[in-house]
């Protein structure tokens, strides 16, 4: 099954998201979501639809009440319930939050392994492999230094969440590891898949 947009998830009721519990609960409903309202979203449902909180006033400093509470859920949610709920990234690059049964799903899409990176993202997971690391410890390790290093450090960062092969520890600050580690049988099981897949490709 691809990762498209659930049709017979539970309806999405106004904005009744206020703590993490019930950030939970609309993972569970849903299935998947990203985070923040935004063109373009392919009908997916949003953390930021559900949240109860005041929307930034004309004037208000900082980024308002909604904006920051969305963004808290979105790290504190995955940190209370990591074998529940998982953060990631669509083939689009697009951030979510699904339950582990559908990251199931987008794993058998998305999943690729390390031969099938790029060579910078390859560079990254060379060091992720060796311990939990920071953003800035693993730029500075891998040696992403001097003009467009930032840029393509993101890029290859985000190449290597769409791949599933790393996965987010902490929040403050963003720590990552890799995913085969943290989901030893959804990796297994992804791998199987594609195997089955490529010899009945190769059979017909």
């Amino acid at each position: 099954m691809r990762s498209t947009p659930s049709r017979d998830a539970a309806p999405i009721r106004d904005r009744w998201v206020r703590t993490v519990e019930d950030a939970k609960r609309f993972v569970e409903e849903v299935g998947l979501c990203l985070i923040f309202s935004e063109s373009g979203r392919l009908g997916y449902p949003t953390l930021w639809d559900v949240v109860d909180a005041p929307d930034k006033r004309p004037g208000e400093r900082g980024f308002g009440e909604r904006t920051n509470l969305v963004w808290r859920l979105k790290n504190d949610l995955p940190a209370m319930y990591p074998d529940e709920i998982f953060y990631g990234k669509l083939a689009n690059g697009r951030a979510m939050l699904c339950t582990i049964e559908r990251l199931e799903e987008i794993l058998r899409e998305q999943r690729r392994e390390p031969d099938e990176v790029s060579r910078d993202a390859r560079r990254l997971l060379t060091v992720i492999a060796t311990r939990p690391i920071t953003n800035r410890e693993l730029r500075a390790e891998a040696g992403f230094e001097g003009p467009g290093a930032e840029r393509r450090f993101n890029r290859a960062l985000q190449e290597l969440q769409i791949a599933m092969l790393i996965a987010r520890v902490d929040t403050d600050p963003d720590t990552w590891f890799p995913f085969d580690a943290a989901y030893p049988g959804l990796a297994e099981r992804a791998r199987a898949a594609r195997r089955r897949s490529s010899a009945g490709s190769r059979a017909r």
